[in-house]
């Protein structure tokens, strides 16, 4: 199956990944009575956040490792759910969401400036041709990576403050 384009990659991602999370959101007062339905969340959040971590390591095509870090970044935001900090996730995918459509852009420039060509091998040397898209992408990453002083991290910060301020996280280590 071949890869869709930036452009269409961006309109599936927006109303297939998250409208999964806004559900979530959206029907949370269910969660709120269900001890099992959380640590399911929390668990599976906790394994995708690995899985697009190690998977996006492992890639050479410039698609696949947006839509694994992307992946990586839905299970931050489903452990968010099932810590009920339901205001705080809707905070980072708000900031998530719009970085990640700055990526989208910037990775469709990239494909096109190397005639089609979506392999990371054979992307050298962009330096070179366009500086000001390379700083960009740094910008665009720091901010996904959540290094201090940028978006990603402020609102990183304010979904883990939120979860350890809560209760129900030593609630699950006592039961746990």
């Amino acid at each position: 199956m071949e890869a869709p384009t930036p452009a269409s990659a961006l309109i599936h991602s927006s109303t297939l990944v998250i409208m999964g999370i806004y559900f979530i959101i959206r029907f949370s007062l269910i969660f709120e009575f269900t001890f099992f339905a959380n640590l399911f969340l929390i668990v599976c959040g906790s394994l995708t956040i690995a899985f697009g971590a190690i998977s996006a390591t492992f890639q050479n095509d410039i698609k696949k490792l947006v839509a694994y870090s992307t992946i990586s970044q839905m299970g931050y935001l489903f452990c968010g759910c099932g810590f009920m900090c339901y205001n705080e996730v809707m905070f980072y995918l708000a900031i998530h969401a719009l970085n990640k459509a700055f990526l989208f852009i910037i990775v469709g420039y990239l494909v096109h400036f190397f005639l089609g060509n979506t392999d990371l091998r054979f992307m050298g040397s962009l330096y070179f041709y366009s500086i000001d898209i390379v700083f960009l992408l740094i910008f665009i990453s720091f901010n996904l990576m959540g290094l201090p002083y940028t978006s990603g991290f402020i609102a990183k910060e304010f979904l883990l403050f939120q979860t350890l301020h809560d209760e129900i996280l030593v609630y699950i280590v006592r039961v746990g």
